[in-house]
């Protein structure tokens, strides 16, 4: 058991040292440091706090609470045309693929058995890659 604990200690920092999570790291250094950003995340979070105390309420406000999703919205849309957090975005995606692509490993390791991305042709000839 503790050589597994020791490997998977080791694939770890294998995925700090990774250039995913450098830049993944980076992104979020750069959108954590941008002020407007920060302030909408800030009002938006504040929002869905609000909403969720209101749903756990005996008689919510619909109107309230339909105003709080408008505002989340309009707040999260803000976010997405901000460079920073399209960039944070990205980053993160890519690093949750490379995870996603160790899990695949790990599986078909154990099981001899891969999860077959959506839109799967079972043709490696017409796929994007799964690497």
């Amino acid at each position: 058991m503790d050589e597994i604990f020791k490997k998977t200690r080791e694939l770890g920092q294998a995925l700090l040292e990774s250039e995913a999570y450098q830049r993944m790291k980076e992104a979020e250094d750069r959108a954590m440091k941008n002020a407007e950003a920060a302030e909408l995340m800030g009002q938006f979070l504040e929002k869905r706090g609000q909403l969720h105390d209101m749903m756990q309420s005996e008689n919510p406000d619909p109107g309230a609470m339909k105003r709080l999703s408008e505002e989340m919205d309009s707040a999260q849309e803000r976010l997405q045309m901000m460079d920073d957090i399209v960039a944070l975005n990205e980053a993160r995606n890519e690093f949750n693929g490379l995870i996603g692509q160790i899990n695949q490993v790990l599986q078909f390791i154990v099981t001899g058995k891969m999860d077959e991305p959506a839109g799967c042709t079972g043709s490696c000839d017409t796929c994007p890659g799964c690497h």
